[in-house]
């Protein structure tokens, strides 16, 4: 009996709600608004991209709503070559990551595991590249995509990027954590660099690389600058310089730009969402190492 009644009572304290304290109240008042000003731009766009002109005046800043037409999206995708140019953005987005990541991967292997003199002075000077502007470099880049005729081409907008010092330095960071017996047991057994890198290494570090992935490939889907001082024509425009010229465009009402700005963080938004866990980890871990 006084052992059941001991568990009661242990419940039943478990059970009381205690009043949060004044610094609790003010942590998610904090939080609420922080959250409200990240999602209220969402809100505002998605609404705006599913109502008429009509309905954005009349509800002011923040939209009610009311009378949802998906008429702006098919507007959106027609008033400028959008398709393409979302074909392009997707094969922009490929080609860099893929060309960016692997030089990375290999820079930052040659940074951690082969024994060579001059290692340190390489990574700062690695290091020292991410201090530069990207603005400072438009010139020169400019100059040579266009002696190299690459001009209004796909590769002309993908060849600045192959090389960047970020991802370099977080894979070098997630390289130096892998022990090196385990890479030395791999050459033992005869395994190349080449094989040793992305048999051994990079599956030891996925959530970094996947890291370093998403970090690219979202740069590449981003890029507006320099995607629209090289091309001039739609066959090699991404999809951000093409909804610049959509306020410019016949069809350039407002809720047809919303629409517009809708379509081009869709896919921004559900890469985050799909990866979030593999972005938190790698960021994380590459923090810590």
């Amino acid at each position: 009996m006084t052992t059941a009644r001991a568990h009661s009572q242990a419940a039943s304290r478990r059970l009381t709600l205690r009043a949060p304290s004044p610094m609790t109240v003010v942590r998610w008042v904090v939080v609420f608004l922080a959250a409200t000003l990240v999602f209220l731009p969402v809100y505002v766009s998605v609404v705006s991209a599913l109502t008429t002109n009509g309905s954005i005046a009349r509800n002011g800043l923040v939209p009610v709503p009311s009378a949802l037409t998906t008429e702006n999206l098919r507007t959106a995708a027609t008033a400028v070559p959008l398709v393409r140019e979302y074909a392009v953005s997707v094969a922009v987005v490929i080609l860099q990551t893929f060309g960016e990541i692997t030089t990375a991967a290999l820079a930052a292997y040659a940074l951690v595991f082969p024994r060579w003199r001059g290692r340190g002075i390489a990574f700062a000077l690695v290091l020292a590249t991410m201090a530069v502007p990207g603005e400072s470099l438009v010139i020169p880049n400019y100059e040579l995509v266009s002696q190299l005729g690459l001009r209004d081409t796909v590769f002309g907008v993908v060849l600045p990027y192959l090389a960047v010092g970020y991802p370099i330095f977080l894979l070098r960071q997630a390289f130096a954590a892998v022990p090196l017996e385990m890479w030395e047991a791999a050459r033992l057994d005869g395994a190349g660099d080449l094989r040793a890198l992305f048999t051994i290494v990079m599956p030891a570090c996925r959530p970094q690389v996947t890291t370093a992935v998403i970090w690219a490939a979202l740069g590449a889907w981003n890029g507006f600058f320099w995607p629209l001082l090289i091309t001039d024509s739609a066959n090699a425009r991404t999809i951000q310089v093409g909804i610049s010229q959509l306020a410019a465009s016949e069809s350039g009402s407002p809720a047809v730009i919303f629409a517009g700005s809708v379509l081009v963080v869709l896919p921004t938004v559900l890469l985050v969402l799909l990866a979030q866990r593999f972005l938190v980890n790698g960021l994380a871990r590459g923090v810590l190492h």
